[in-house]
């Protein structure tokens, strides 16, 4: 498992996917039982210079008589892009104003996202260069919608929205659903 949605620090769901993460093994060595917390992934948060969690950090132990290799692996929140700044709905947000026809530069204007215009481009460059993989990963989870002459990153976002009607963030629930980056 690499996405799960949020959880709190001290929560019983927080605990009880721990408990599952150290029945399932290590992704690595498959050892059962040595799977431990080892703290949490922490960045900036949507707004401020404040911290915020983006996900767990799990460590297969080898130490004190457990037989597992000494790797560290993560999950992450599935509003969280791994090794990103940017969260999902920020990104969907630029997309979408893209998508609704206006140029990266005026989509990142309306969006007021925190970041700059240079980072913009490189998202929407990036989102285009990703679409063969999002699409062939959404036929996965349902059949695309019908093309009308769309640009194929239009296309995908349709695609998205179709495949995870019932989401209020649609890149948050393929990352969640597939267990898969959005950035691939």
């Amino acid at each position: 498992m690499k996405f799960t949605r949020f959880l709190a620090p001290n929560s019983l769901e927080l605990l009880d996917l721990r408990v599952k993460i150290r029945a399932d093994g290590c992704p690595r060595c498959q050892c059962t039982n040595s799977v431990v917390a080892h703290g949490y992934l922490r960045g900036n948060s949507d707004m401020g210079d404040q911290s915020a969690t983006r996900g767990q950090r799990l460590l297969c132990s080898d130490r004190y008589s457990n037989i597992g290799c000494g790797g560290t692996f993560s999950i992450h929140w599935d509003t969280v892009i791994p090794f990103c700044s940017l969260r999902t709905v920020q990104l969907l947000g630029l997309l979408r104003a893209v998508s609704a026809g206006s140029s990266t530069h005026g989509a990142w204007a309306v969006s007021r996202l925190s970041v700059s215009v240079q980072t913009a481009y490189r998202w929407v460059a990036r989102w285009r260069h990703h679409t063969a993989h999002l699409r062939a990963r959404l036929c996965l989870v349902a059949p695309p919608p019908g093309k009308a002459d769309d640009q194929p990153d239009v296309f995908t976002l349709r695609h998205l929205e179709a495949a995870f009607p019932t989401a209020c963030c649609p890149l948050a629930a393929f990352q969640s659903g597939l267990q898969v980056a959005i950035t691939g």
